[in-house]
C-alpha cells in the first residue's frame, strides 16, 4: 500500500466535514449510543439477579465481541459495496431486536443470545465512521471522527444518566428505555441520513467495477508498516482497557464504599454518564487542540500515560475524590484514544477501503474484548484486584513502548494541518 499515494488520493476528493452533512449522522450515533448505554450499567446486576457470577458476566461480553469479531469484516467491506445508510439501517434493527429480547429474559441463556446479536451492532459506529471518512480530509480526518465520538459521549450522558434513575424502578425498564432510542435511531436514519457510498467517491468506472470482486485479506490491509504497528498499539491499548471496562462494576462493588453504600446500577450509571460528559468535553475543546501539536505518535503515548495514572489510582481509590480523579483520567484518556486511532488508521488506508479497514479493526478489538473479560472476571472473581490492575497498566505500558519506538516521527495529519 501506498502511503503517500492514498494520503494524497484522500486529500484531492474529500471536503471538510460539514454539520449539514454530520448532524444526521451524529443524531443517529448519538441515540444508538444511549440505546448502548441504557442497557450496559444494569447489565452486569440483571445477570446475577438470575445468579450469574462476574466469570458469567464476563463470557456473556466475550462471546458478544466474539460475534462483533466475526461480524466486523464483513459489515465494513458491505458498507464500501452497499452504502452507509443500508448497513447503519440493519444494525439498528438488530439492536431494537437484542434489546427486545433481552427484556423478554428470564435466565442466563436468552441474555446470552441477546448479546450475540446485539454483537452484530458493532459495525454502527464502523459505517458510521467510514461515513465520516468519506466527508473529510486527511487533515481533518481526526475532527470528523471526534465528532462521532461526542456523539456517542453525549448518547452515553443520556442513556447512563436515565438509567441511573430508572434502575430504582426496575432493572427492566432502562431497556425499555433502550428500546425506543433505539427505535428512534433508526427512524433518524431513514429518514435524513442520505445514502453514501465509498467507492464511488474516488475512483473511476474501471475501477469502480473492480472493486466489489477485489480479494481482501488481511494481509493486504496491514501491508503498511505504520498500519501493523498501529494495528499492534490499538490492540495492546484497547486489551487494557476491555479488562477494566468489563469488570470495573463488578470490581468496585467488591471494594469501593461510600457513606455507608456499595456500588450499584445506579452509581455504575451517574459514573458512565460523566463519561459520556467527559467525552464531549474532550471532542469539543481538547483533540483539536492537542492535534495540532501532537503527531499521532507522541498523542498515543500521551494517552497512555493519562490512562496508566487512572488505572493506577483505581487500584488504590478508597475514597470518592480519589475514585473521580481516576475515573476522569480515564475517560479523557479513552475520549481521545478513539477518534486517534481510528482517524490514524483511516488516513494511511485507500479511500475506497475505509469501510473494510475499520471494520477489520473493529473486529481485532473485539477479539481482545473476547479474551480481557474472560481474563479480567477471573482475577475479579478470585479478588485477585491487584494482578488485575498490574495487567491491565502492563499492557498500556507496551501500547506506549511499541508507539514510541515504532511509529514514524510525522504523520499525514499534521502535515495537512500545517498547509492549512
Amino acid at each position: 500500500m501506498d502511503v503517500g499515494a492514498t494520503t494524497a488520493e484522500n486529500d484531492e476528493v474529500a471536503p471538510k466535514p460539514g454539520w449539514r452533512v454530520m448532524l444526521p449522522v451524529f443524531l443517529s450515533v448519538s441515540l444508538y449510543a444511549a440505546s448502548t448505554a441504557a442497557v450496559l450499567p444494569i447489565l452486569p446486576f440483571y445477570l446475577k439477579e438470575m445468579g450469574g457470577t462476574p466469570l458469567i458476566f464476563g463470557l456473556v461480553i466475550a462471546i458478544e465481541a466474539l460475534t462483533q469479531f466475526l461480524a466486523g469484516p464483513l459489515v465494513g467491506q458491505l458498507s464500501d459495496r452497499m452504502g452507509r445508510k443500508k448497513i447503519l439501517l440493519a444494525t439498528q434493527a438488530a439492536a431494537f431486536t437484542s434489546f427486545l429480547l433481552l427484556a423478554l429474559a428470564e435466565a442466563v441463556v436468552p441474555v446470552v443470545l441477546a448479546r450475540i446479536l446485539f454483537g452484530f451492532t458493532g459495525g454502527t459506529f464502523t459505517a458510521a465512521a467510514a461515513y465520516a471518512a468519506d466527508h473529510s480530509s486527511p487533515a481533518n480526518r481526526r475532527q470528523a471522527i471526534g465528532i462521532l465520538n461526542a456523539a456517542v459521549g453525549l448518547g452515553g450522558i443520556v442513556g447512563a444518566g436515565l438509567t441511573g434513575y430508572l434502575s430504582g424502578i426496575s432493572l427492566v425498564v432502562p431497556i425499555f428505555a433502550a428500546m425506543a432510542f433505539s427505535a428512534t435511531s433508526f427512524v433518524v436514519t431513514a429518514g435524513w441520513i442520505k445514502g453514501s457510498h465509498a467507492v464511488s467517491l474516488d475512483v473511476d468506472v474501471s475501477a469502480q467495477s473492480r472493486a466489489p470482486s477485489d480479494k481482501v485479506s488481511f494481509r493486504s490491509i496491514v501491508s503498511s508498516p505504520v498500519i501493523r504497528m498501529l494495528v499492534v498499539v490499538l490492540l495492546c491499548y484497547f486489551f487494557a482497557y476491555g479488562m477494566y471496562g468489563s469488570q470495573i462494576a463488578n470490581y468496585l462493588q467488591a471494594t469501593f464504599i461510600s457513606e455507608g453504600n456499595s456500588f450499584g446500577p445506579r452509581e455504575f450509571g451517574y459514573l458512565m454518564a460523566a463519561d459520556g460528559a467527559i467525552n464531549i468535553i474532550v471532542q469539543l475543546f481538547l483533540l483539536q487542540r492537542l492535534g495540532r501539536y501532537f503527531t499521532e505518535r507522541l498523542l498515543i503515548v500521551l494517552i497512555c500515560a493519562i490512562v496508566a495514572v487512572g488505572y493506577i489510582t483505581v487500584g488504590f481509590a478508597m475514597t470518592l475524590p480519589v475514585l473521580v480523579f481516576a475515573i476522569l483520567c480515564i475517560s479523557v484518556g479513552d475520549a481521545l484514544a478513539r477518534p486517534t486511532f481510528i482517524s490514524a488508521l483511516s488516513v494511511h488506508a485507500p479511500r475506497r477501503r475505509q469501510g473494510i479497514v475499520l471494520g477489520t479493526a473493529q473486529s481485532l478489538l473485539a477479539a481482545t474484548e473476547a479474551v480481557s473479560p474472560l481474563i479480567a472476571g477471573f482475577l475479579i472473581g478470585q479478588a485477585l484486584y491487584g494482578v488485575w490492575t498490574g495487567t491491565i497498566v502492563a499492557f498500556v505500558a507496551i501500547a506506549a513502548l511499541i508507539a514510541w519506538t515504532r511509529l514514524p516521527l510525522t504523520d499525514p495529519e499534521a502535515e495537512g494541518q500545517a498547509h492549512e
